[in-house]
C-alpha cells in the first residue's frame, strides 16, 4: 500500500464503518485512478509524497456529515443529529433570551423605562455614547433574529447573522487585552470558543433534516423572556449577592435545572423520543462544565475570590451530580438503538 493510498484511507475513517465496509475498496482505486497522470516518474512521486486535495478532503468531510446527520444516516447516528440540533437550538435560544431582555434592561438602565422601579445608583448609565460604540454594542442583539432566522429554516442567514454577533467582542476584547485596558482573563475568550462552536454546529441543519417544529419554538422565546431574562436581570441589579453569579454560572446553573426537569418527566415517560433530549443536554452539561472549570483562574485576583470559587465549585458539583446519570442512562439507551442500517449508494 502506497503511502498516498494510506492517507487517504485515513481520510476515509471520517464515514461510518458499514458505509466504508461496502463502498471503501471501490472510492480508494477511483481516487488512485484520478491521481495517475500518465507520466510513471510523477504517478510515483504522487504514490510516495502526494496527499488528497483540499477539495478531496472536503468533499469526504461533507459526505461524512450526511451520512452521519441527514436522512441516510444509521439510527444511532440520526439520534445524535437530533441531539446536536436540539442543543444548539437550546443555546440559540438562551442567547435570543437573554439578548431580548437586554435590550429591556438597557432601557431602564438609561432611565426610558419611568414605570419600572429605579435601578441602583451605579447602574444609571451616564454620558452620551458614540454612534460607533452604540453600534457596536448592539451587535450582541444579533442572536435574537439569528435564533428566529434558524427557527424557520434559514440556516445560512442565522450564521451570518450569528457572525455578526461573535466578531465584534472577540476584536473588542483582543484589543482591549492587547493595550492593557483589561487584564488577561480565559472568561471572554472561553465564551467566544462556545459561540464559535455554536456557530458551526448549525451546520446540521442541513437540507434532509426534520425542519424545527416552529410553533414551540417560537413561542419558547417570549416564555423565557417573561419568566427568564427579565427577572433574573432586576434581581441581579437589586440584590448584590447575586451578582456573584457570572455567565459561565448562570449558564450551567439553567442547565443544571433543566437536566433536573428533563430526568424527573424521562421517569414517568419512558420513551425513545426522549432519546436525543438526553443526548442533548449531556452535550450541553459537558459544555457547563468545561467553561465554568476553565474560568476559574480569572478569579484568583478578585476581592470576593473565596466566595466566587465556592460558588463555582458547588455549580460544578451540581453540573456533574445531576449531568452524570442523565450521561449513563443516555448511553444505555443509545447502546439498545441499532448502529447501522444498509449502507447507501455512494453520492456522485
Amino acid at each position: 500500500m502506497s503511502r498516498l493510498e494510506e492517507r487517504y484511507r485515513t481520510l476515509l475513517r471520517l464515514l461510518p464503518a458499514g458505509y466504508r465496509q461496502e463502498w471503501e475498496d471501490d472510492m480508494v482505486a477511483a481516487f488512485l485512478e484520478s491521481m495517475d497522470t500518465g507520466d510513471p516518474e510523477t504517478t510515483a512521486y504522487l504514490a510516495d509524497y502526494g496527499r488528497p486535495s483540499l477539495a478531496e478532503a472536503a468533499s469526504i468531510v461533507s459526505l461524512a456529515v450526511r451520512l452521519r446527520r441527514g436522512a441516510d444516516a444509521s439510527p444511532r447516528s440520526r439520534r445524535w443529529g437530533q441531539a446536536v440540533r436540539l442543543a444548539t437550538l437550546m443555546a440559540m435560544l438562551t442567547h435570543a433570551v437573554l439578548a431580548t431582555g437586554g435590550v429591556a434592561v438597557a432601557l431602564w438602565y438609561s432611565g426610558k423605562l419611568a414605570w419600572l422601579p429605579a435601578p441602583a445608583p451605579e447602574l444609571m448609565l451616564t454620558g452620551p455614547a458614540s454612534i460607533w460604540s452604540t453600534t457596536w454594542d448592539l451587535a450582541g442583539y444579533a442572536w435574537l433574529p439569528a435564533y428566529v432566522a434558524l427557527v424557520l429554516g434559514y440556516r445560512r442567514v442565522a450564521q451570518a447573522v450569528a457572525l455578526l454577533a461573535i466578531a465584534p467582542p472577540a476584536i473588542t476584547t483582543a484589543v482591549a487585552q492587547a493595550v492593557g485596558d483589561v487584564p488577561l482573563t480565559v472568561s471572554p475568550w472561553a465564551l467566544l470558543l462556545v459561540d464559535v462552536v455554536l456557530l458551526l454546529a448549525m451546520a446540521a441543519f442541513q437540507h434532509g433534516v426534520p425542519p424545527v417544529p416552529r410553533r414551540p419554538w417560537l413561542l419558547a422565546l417570549p416564555i423565557g423572556v417573561v419568566l427568564v431574562a427579565l427577572p433574573l436581570f432586576i434581581l441581579q441589579a437589586v440584590e448584590p449577592a447575586l451578582r456573584l453569579l457570572d455567565w459561565p454560572g448562570l449558564a450551567g446553573a439553567a442547565v443544571t435545572v433543566a437536566m433536573a426537569v428533563h430526568l424527573a418527566v424521562r421517569a414517568t415517560r419512558r420513551s425513545t423520543r426522549t432519546l436525543p433530549w438526553s443526548l442533548a443536554f449531556t452535550l450541553l452539561a459537558a459544555t457547563a462544565f468545561a467553561l465554568r472549570a476553565a474560568t476559574l483562574p480569572d478569579y484568583h485576583d478578585q476581592a470576593q475570590r473565596t466566595a466566587l470559587t465556592t460558588i463555582a465549585s458547588v455549580q460544578i458539583v451540581a453540573i456533574l451530580a445531576v449531568g452524570i446519570p442523565l450521561a449513563v442512562s443516555a448511553v444505555r439507551a443509545l447502546r439498545d438503538t441499532p448502529a447501522a442500517t444498509s449502507p447507501p449508494t455512494p453520492a456522485p
